[in-house]
């Protein structure tokens, strides 16, 4: 099929919906429908002027300003409602308590105690602790510094109690 052809089919075919869209020639007789009446102009003037009346009865009457009874950026009492021309003068701020200086504590260093290791020579049994910190594992004896000022103070069988350089003790359990 060459351009022309397509075109002529293209035509025919636009020409053959427009004919049958269009409406027929003779209109099939029916019962005329009568027109309904217009509404009379004076009954919706009228129903209009009663909407407005009733829509003006409902309107709120404007309240007075009062005073809140609290003032939620403020943590204090509430003030006394202040009268209507009465003295709109901010009353004097409560005294503030004197701040309470909170000593610091250091947290407790990060280690967990991984396992504990025996050894047995002779009589005496030594024991080696596993703790396991941010900086690796570590294998300390009692006596051993460890993170920061903490020394092993005692290891158990299933604890170990490292002590600080103020005396403080911080114990650290296999079930942690």
């Amino acid at each position: 099929m060459t351009w022309k052809s397509y075109a002529a089919m293209s035509g025919a075919t636009v020409l053959a919906g427009w004919l049958a869209s269009a409406p027929p020639a003779s209109a099939p007789q029916g019962t005329p429908v009568a027109p309904r009446p217009p509404a009379p102009r004076a009954a919706a003037a009228l129903d209009i002027a009663r909407e407005a009346d009733r829509l003006q009865v409902r309107l709120r009457r404007e309240v007075e300003y009062t005073q809140p009874q609290r003032n939620p950026f403020r943590f204090s009492a509430a003030r006394p409602a202040v009268e209507p021309g009465g003295d709109l003068a901010e009353p004097a701020p409560e005294p503030l308590a004197p701040p309470v200086a909170i000593p610091f504590v250091a947290p407790p260093p990060a280690m967990k105690l991984a396992g504990i290791a025996e050894d047995q020579k002779g009589e005496q049994t030594e024991r080696t602790a596993i703790l396991s910190s941010p900086s690796g594992v570590l294998l300390v004896h009692e006596g051993d510094a460890v993170i920061g000022d903490y020394r092993v103070g005692r290891i158990e069988s299933e604890a170990v109690e490292l002590v600080k350089a103020d005396g403080t003790t911080l114990r650290l359990s296999l079930s942690n």
